[in-house]
């Protein structure tokens, strides 16, 4: 087996990193940054890098479960994960330029 050789006990964060190029929808995108906010407030000082590697490196499913969480992702809609205005049918969603960001306020929930 070929590749990068890595001592068992060295901290994730510091091994070398991979670029990945992923692709999310807007409200998969939108919801990271709500998750970023809630981090901030709870006083940790994050990225969204470190965030998401965090989220996916804490899971711990079954080929069963990540079945239904496939599922219930491919039927999820925009209105089921981010706050909508009430009697709205339209959900605005910042776009932002690419690079660190500044925190903004949190959205209420």
């Amino acid at each position: 087996m070929t590749g990068t050789p890595l001592a068992a006990d060295q901290l994730v964060r510091d091994c070398p990193q991979k670029q990945s190029a992923v692709a999310w929808p807007l409200p998969v995108d939108a919801w990271l940054d709500q998750l970023l906010d809630q981090a901030r407030a709870a006083g940790e000082n994050t990225t969204r890098k470190e965030l998401a590697a965090a989220i996916i490196a804490s899971t711990r499913m079954s080929g069963a479960r990540l079945g239904k969480v496939l599922r219930w992702y491919r039927t999820v809609t925009v209105r089921d994960m981010l706050p909508t205005p009430e009697g709205e049918n339209v959900v605005p969603i910042a776009r932002h330029r690419p690079g660190p960001r500044r925190p903004s306020a949190p959205l209420q929930q």
